[in-house]
């Protein structure tokens, strides 16, 4: 984190956790039917709007996610001496990062399965999600575990980032407008026409601009740094706090078509690329804001959140959805939506059992094969277990002084 705060960055983790709190609370409505309420001085505070549109957090993710990949080439573009990964180096660490964590999910997904799926279409739907292609395919684990398609989004970007990254590198604003023009492109003249069918709608192309709003986003904040441009540091948290408001506003507008037909992916075709100018907003600014706001969006809650943020997404609707069909916690009623009294110990147990599950693969199964890569503090030191040997029941102990 001290490497993260030097650069102003340590808010794009905090960010990362307020995306996956965004996407939990979005499907625990989703299962459960709560609906939050809060007032303050008797004034309703419209909190429901973050549990009915908070699948946009994962709009966020592929923001962040395109902040990321691109900021060191960033520092390299603007002259800083900074190596910039290669291709070998940087498809092992994306593998290291995404695919042993996502193994552990997949194969429990197969057997959480098996009660759901026809049995002849588990391993089509398995070897689909092995190979990250299961967004061209009907998705039958989409049943069990809703979450999986993002990642093959991810991944596909992951295959052409580094062609996208060396233009970028050149020419950052026309390869912003390119990504955000392709997109448009691919959501109003392609996927227009087929707005329920995923196998079209989510594609590669439709989600080009959220992964160029965090490119240019990262380019922006070096830029800035690099010329030394006497702006101070509350303009920007003004204009962070701007930039809020405005995300809130188009997740506002996304509500209010939230139970048209298909109204939800009528509002994205325009819709997505708002949310993309605004994540990008809020992460350059907040990037180069003072460390009041810096510090409200990094805190320790949202940075251990974003730590784990992965494993969180990947176990969460597993579980609910397991627990949902298996009335655990027992419901006084036949469908437990109708019994007030199993949502919130349903949504606490849910919460708890997949941050436990979460911790642990983060901290026993990925932050270790990270750090082979680069040093690691919440890692579980495997090596050190492997190399220990027992002392003899009669050999003296150490002293240390």
């Amino acid at each position: 984190m001290r490497e993260h705060v030097r650069s102003g960055t340590e808010v794009v983790d905090g960010l990362r956790g307020i995306a996956i709190l965004l996407v939990v609370f979005y499907h625990s409505w989703l299962f459960s039917w709560l609906t939050p309420e809060l007032a303050v001085f008797g004034q309703s505070l419209p909190v429901d709007v973050f549990a009915r549109d908070g699948y946009l957090g994962v709009d966020l993710f592929f923001a962040i996610s395109g902040f990321v990949l691109f900021f060191p080439h960033a520092l390299r573009a603007l002259g800083q001496r900074v190596r910039t990964e290669t291709l070998p180096a940087f498809a092992r660490r994306r593998f290291l990062k995404i695919v042993p964590s996502y193994a552990i999910a997949l194969v429990a997904t197969l057997f959480f399965s098996i009660e759901y799926i026809a049995h002849s279409a588990l391993l089509t739907n398995f070897f689909t999600h092995a190979l990250f292609v299961q967004n061209f395919f009907d998705d039958g684990y989409g049943i069990a575990n809703s979450v999986f398609w993002s990642l093959a989004i991810e991944v596909q970007f992951y295959l052409v980032f580094p062609a996208v990254a060396w233009v970028f590198r050149r020419l950052p604003i026309p390869t912003a407008l390119a990504l955000f023009a392709i997109a448009l492109f691919y959501r109003h003249a392609i996927a227009d026409c087929c707005l329920g069918v995923q196998t079209i709608y989510r594609q590669l192309p439709a989600y080009l601009d959220l992964f160029g709003s965090g490119m240019l986003a990262a380019y922006g904040v070096v830029w800035v740094r690099v010329r030394g441009l006497r702006i101070p540091s509350w303009a920007f948290t003004i204009a962070a706090a701007i930039c809020v408001v405005a995300a809130f506003k188009a997740m506002q507008s996304a509500d209010s078509v939230q139970y048209a037909v298909l109204g939800q992916q009528r509002w994205d075709l325009a819709g997505r690329s708002l949310i993309a100018l605004a994540a990008g907003g809020i992460i350059f600014c907040s990037c180069l804001a003072d460390r009041v706001w810096r510090g409200v969006l990094a805190n320790p809650i949202t940075l251990f959140l974003g730590l784990v943020s992965y494993n969180v997404y990947l176990w969460h609707t597993l579980l609910m959805i397991w627990m949902w069909k298996h009335d655990f916690p027992h419901a006084a009623t036949k469908d437990p939506h109708a019994d007030p009294a199993w949502k919130i110990p349903y949504i606490a147990i849910g919460w708890t059992a997949t941050l436990l599950v979460a911790t642990a693969i983060t901290y026993f199964v990925e932050r270790p094969l990270l750090a082979t890569i680069k040093p690691q503090r919440f890692a579980f030191d495997w090596k050190r277990v492997a190399s220990f040997t027992p002392r003899a029941a009669n050999a003296p102990s150490e002293t240390r002084t």
